[in-house]
C-alpha cells in the first residue's frame, strides 16, 4: 500500500465582503489518524473544506496535499490528485439508480478525449469493464448491493449518505473529507458508519471529517480541531478537547 496521504493547512484566511469566515487557520492530518473538525454553526468549517478541495480560493495562507500546493488548484484537479469530498446534503443524479451513479463517478477522462473517441470501442469497453468491477467491489463493501437498481431519489437518508461514500470510493481517493457524515443517519446505524470510516483508514485512506454529533466525533476521532468565529481555538485528543474550558464555553456557555 502507498503511504497515508497528508494535508497541511497553514495560516489560511478567507473573507466574504466584510466577514472573515476563516481567520488564519492552521491544521494538519497526522498519519493514519481520523482527524475531526468541530465547532458551532458559522465557525467556518465548511468554508475551510471548500478552500481545501478547490471549490474556493484562500485570500492568503497555503494548502498542501502530499507536499503539493493546492491554493490555486481547481476542484476537478484536486480530485484527480486523490482528494475526495462528500457534502452535508448528498449530491448525485436523483433520477438515476445507484449503479448508474457509481458508473458516472468512475468515468475515465481519457475515454472522453478526441483520442479516446478515435480508439473507439476498444478503450470504452476496457474502461467500462474496469468501472463495473470497481462498482461491484464498492457496493459489496458498503452493503449496498441490494439497492443497486434503486433510484437515488428513493433512498433513505442513511443510504444516500452511504452512496456519497461509494461515489468517492469509485475513484480510489487517497484522502476523504467528510462533511456531516452522521447527519440524518438513524442512530442505530452510527456504529456501522463508524466501522466503515475506520475500515477506510485501514485501507490507507486518510480522513478529515466535520460533524455536529459530538458523541460520534468523540468516539471515532483520534485528533480534533475546534473552530469558533473562523479560528482554531483548541486541538488535541478527544479527552483533551472535551475538557478544554474554551470548548465548553463555546458549546454550553460561560455558566457551564
Amino acid at each position: 500500500m502507498t503511504a497515508t496521504a497528508t494535508l497541511d493547512v497553514e495560516g489560511v484566511v478567507k473573507t466574504f465582503g466584510g466577514v472573515t469566515a476563516v481567520d488564519g487557520v492552521t491544521l494538519s492530518t497526522a498519519g493514519s489518524d481520523i482527524t475531526a473538525l468541530i465547532g458551532p454553526n458559522g465557525a467556518g468549517k465548511t468554508t475551510l473544506f471548500n478552500l481545501v478541495t478547490g471549490f474556493d480560493r484562500p485570500d492568503s495562507g497555503t494548502v498542501s496535499f502530499n507536499g503539493r500546493r493546492l491554493s490555486n488548484v481547481p476542484a476537478w484537479k484536486a480530485a484527480r490528485l486523490g482528494l475526495g469530498r462528500t457534502f452535508q446534503t448528498p449530491v448525485g443524479f436523483p433520477s438515476l439508480c445507484v449503479w448508474d451513479n457509481l458508473m458516472v463517478a468512475a468515468a475515465q477522462p481519457a475515454s472522453e478525449t478526441i483520442l479516446g473517441a478515435v480508439m473507439g470501442r476498444t478503450r470504452w469497453g476496457r474502461d467500462l469493464e474496469a468501472c463495473a468491477q470497481r462498482a461491484e467491489e464498492v457496493l459489496d463493501q458498503l452493503g449496498l448491493s441490494d439497492l443497486r437498481d434503486t433510484h437515488v431519489a428513493d433512498l433513505s437518508a442513511g443510504d444516500a449518505k452511504l452512496l456519497e461514500f461509494a461515489r468517492q470510493l469509485m475513484r480510489r481517493p487517497r484522502m476523504l473529507l467528510l462533511d456531516e457524515p452522521a447527519s440524518g443517519v438513524d442512530p442505530s446505524r452510527l456504529p456501522q458508519l463508524a466501522a466503515l470510516i475506520r475500515s477506510l483508514v485501514a485501507q490507507d485512506i486518510a480522513i478529515l471529517l466535520i460533524d455536529h454529533n459530538l458523541s460520534f466525533v468523540l468516539d471515532i476521532a483520534d485528533h480534533i480541531y475546534v473552530m469558533a468565529r473562523g479560528r482554531v481555538i483548541s486541538e488535541g485528543t478527544p479527552d483533551v478537547v472535551s475538557n478544554d474550558p474554551q470548548v465548553m464555553e463555546v458549546y454550553m456557555g460561560k455558566a457551564a
